[in-house]
């Protein structure tokens, strides 16, 4: 696949992953508003987390240096992986660390088991770990080979 091939194929996972999160996100985040109560930061979380990743790829498109934009894709994408298993395994789905979740859920299995349950249970979150886990390689091979700015095209007009 070409250099070209690969950003069009980040881009659609991108684009991807963070319709998911939208899609998931807007209802719960309308349901907590008209309650007025906030059980669960994850919605507002991934709504501006969707919208950032779509900032970042208009960026990309605008013509910005792509590499600090694959960074923060890359680790917007660890932090969605890696929060999945926290939330699930370690979090109690966030009774431990929010003030205004309900009571922790605790489990008596593995992480790993747990996370593969959790996944299994649920086709969206089977989805976007899978999206997830691709677009953090692609961008992880674009960073790679992304040739470096050079400053010839300032100094040339600065010379002149």
């Amino acid at each position: 696949m070409t250099r070209a091939g690969l950003r069009y194929a980040a881009g659609a996972l991108a684009v991807a992953v963070a319709a998911i999160h939208l899609y998931w996100a807007f209802p719960r985040l309308l349901t907590q508003i008209q309650a007025g109560m906030v059980p669960d930061p994850r919605p507002l979380l991934f709504i501006g987390s969707g919208v950032a990743i779509l900032f970042g790829i208009a960026q990309i498109l605008d013509g910005r240096n792509p590499k600090p934009i694959y960074l923060a894709g890359l680790g917007l994408m660890i932090v969605y992986l890696g929060g999945y298993v926290a939330w699930h395994a370690y979090s109690g789905h966030g009774g431990f660390f929010w003030p205004w979740a309900p009571a922790p859920i605790t489990h008596d299995q593995s992480t790993v088991s747990l996370v593969a349950e959790h996944l299994l249970a649920s086709p969206l979150d089977m989805v976007s770990k899978l999206l997830e886990l691709l677009l953090a390689g692609l961008l992880v091979v674009l960073y790679r080979g992304e040739p470096q700015s050079t400053d010839d095209g300032i100094k040339a007009v600065v010379d002149t």
